[in-house]
């Protein structure tokens, strides 16, 4: 594809060190693809417990699937806790310097070719019940929202997997 000078936003101007003489402008053609996560969640609406007595206990489940490019972790914390969200916002702080400074050192590295990284390790996986792509282990912990507890309550989906949280519901008088 040609480009003109009036379809591009970027263009190269050359100017000439000493006498500052401008040369033809040259457009640049850019080509961006932007991508982001993409889940699908089921069932897509309530999880429907069904008449209960009190302290009696179901469980369900419902599944979250990574249909994007990317691994993406999850943390579930109540809502209304101020504290556990800001603490899970540090902690995404943290390991995205982590992995700015991880990047830095594979360029120096790079540099140095007698050393060989070490290839990354998957993530841990389990076969899908319903005979479709794999479904990624839960690494942890469950969380109390009122008379709900759910798990896990953090982890990570890697692209093509799925994780299925458990939901207990333990009916109480009020």
């Amino acid at each position: 594809m040609k480009t003109s000078k009036n379809e591009s936003d970027i263009i190269l101007n050359i100017i000439e060190g000493k006498s500052q003489e401008k040369h033809t402008q040259i457009p640049i053609n850019v080509n961006v693809n932007a991508v982001f996560s993409k889940y699908s969640l089921t069932p897509l609406k309530n999880i429907n417990f069904g008449p209960m007595t009190f302290g009696e206990q179901v469980t369900r489940t419902f599944e979250v699937r990574n249909e994007g490019l990317f691994e993406f972790k999850f943390a579930l914390c109540d809502f209304k806790d101020d504290e556990a969200k800001k603490r899970i916002k540090e902690e995404r702080l943290k390991e995205m310097e982590e992995r700015i400074k991880g990047a830095e050192e594979k360029k120096e590295e790079v540099k140095d070719p007698k050393k060989k990284p070490e290839p990354a390790k998957p993530p841990p996986k389990k076969a899908d019940p319903k005979g479709g792509a794999p479904v990624a282990a839960p690494e942890g912990g469950a969380i109390e929202v009122s008379q709900y507890t759910i798990s896990p309550a953090s982890g990570s989906i890697p692209p093509g997997s799925a994780a299925v949280f458990n939901v207990v519901f333990k009916a109480k008088g009020s």
